[in-house]
């Protein structure tokens, strides 16, 4: 009872706040980025081929009338995007004077779109990439721990690199739709790289030298890196790790993308001839049973008359998967970082524990601009000391 009371009072305010919050013009589109031009939501909307939303559509759910007093109901409630949070992100800078961004065109829905706006006349370009954007529920295990991670409910576009060392002549990385695209400006993005070339394995973290030269990713527990030419191939440089269960190379530790907010698990030296990487050994460590109780049958499945004993033992059987998840206070995963030129099979592995033992935590890894050497911050087991060291390449 007193739950429905405070829904009911919720919902009130929400609906109180919602009808004067909303007063001014949402506009969830591209135009969102100009607020004195003369282009329009519905211009950009069809350049970009979907149709987008203004206040007007948003009106009969967010203003109460006569016939429905009660617009707003707890599916709007719980349904994302939320009315007016769908805005542009992740903005940078192509040229001087254009600006590239993501953003969702129809704001109800959570797939973004790559557009680039000129600073200079206020029109803007949607970069339509190839591929079929991946839906929520169909992504690969491993993108789905990444996604889920990293906090990212957006499908489509959700991400994009520029090469920073040439200002005249960007070149943009685009992952999307299981493949990597290389777009380069006043050019339709072409693909570089899809699953199909690495046995159809999941391409992760995929990164751009600062050259525009090379491609790293990962697939199948190893690195592999590319050049950007047409009709390059991938080339696994990393190994070790793929026939070894709970060991990774290139992929972050568990820890250090819940708590330390480093996603990354390797990097690509400026001139893209080097690679550091993370090595993770996580065997140790109990795998941790979670058991989906609610998946269809669960613990209480419907039973048909003459179903056979097989039959029926399958259908009392509940999904579960298993992580190895570290608990506090029990053993952490075990961390390496090594140094390897592209084409070498040689690893150089740095010397981490001498500074806290081999219980740290490595927090931050970043090359020196000219390709010297490379930085890393480690962090004790208790987390109250922080060394910062220099590693000569």
């Amino acid at each position: 009872m007193w739950l429905s009371l405070v829904v009911q009072v919720w919902l009130l305010l929400l609906s109180s706040f919602v009808s004067t919050a909303f007063t001014f013009r949402i506009r969830p589109t591209a135009a969102a980025m100009s607020t004195s031009t003369s282009m329009s939501s519905s211009s950009t909307a069809k350049k970009a081929g979907t149709a987008a939303l203004t206040q007007s559509d948003y009106k009969a759910k967010l203003q109460p009338s006569d016939n429905h007093k009660n617009s707003i109901t707890s599916k709007d409630v719980a349904t994302l995007p939320k009315p007016g949070t769908s805005t542009p992100a992740s903005f940078q800078f192509v040229k001087d004077d254009k600006l590239a961004y993501l953003v969702a065109p129809d704001a109800t829905k959570l797939t973004r779109q790559l557009f680039v706006l000129d600073l200079n006349t206020a029109e803007c370009t949607p970069i339509n990439v190839g591929g079929k954007a991946t839906e929520e529920g169909k992504f690969s295990h491993e993108e789905q721990m990444r996604r889920e991670r990293a906090r990212l409910m957006a499908t489509g576009v959700t991400s994009y690199q520029f090469s920073s060392s040439s200002p005249e002549k960007k070149i943009g990385l685009i992952p999307h739709g299981g493949g990597l695209w290389i777009w380069e400006e006043e050019e339709e993005p072409r693909l570089l790289v899809d699953s199909s070339a690495v046995d159809g394995a999941t391409i992760l973290d995929a990164k751009l030298s600062s050259d525009g030269c090379t491609v790293a990713f990962v697939a199948n527990k190893e690195v592999y890196v590319m050049p950007v030419d047409v009709g390059s191939k991938p080339q696994q440089v990393t190994s070790g790790a793929r026939d070894v269960d709970g060991r990774t190379n290139g992929v972050a530790d568990y820890l250090a993308q819940e708590e330390l907010e480093r996603p990354e698990g390797f990097w690509v030296s400026p001139h893209g001839q080097t690679l550091a990487f993370e090595q993770v050994e996580e065997g140790h460590i109990p795998a941790y049973r979670i058991v989906h109780q609610g998946a269809p049958g669960g613990l209480a499945p419907s039973l048909q008359q003459d179903t056979s004993s097989e039959d029926m033992v399958q259908s009392t059987l509940v999904p579960h998967e298993e992580h190895r998840f570290v608990f506090a206070g029990t053993v952490n995963p075990r961390v390496k970082l090594g140094i390897q030129q592209i084409g070498s099979k040689e690893v150089v592995w740095l010397d981490l524990d001498s500074l806290f033992g081999p219980d740290m935590y490595l927090a931050k890894v970043e090359w020196l601009p000219d390709n010297s050497a490379i930085i890393a911050q480690v962090l004790d087991r208790r987390q109250q000391k922080l060394a910062l060291v220099m590693f000569d390449a």
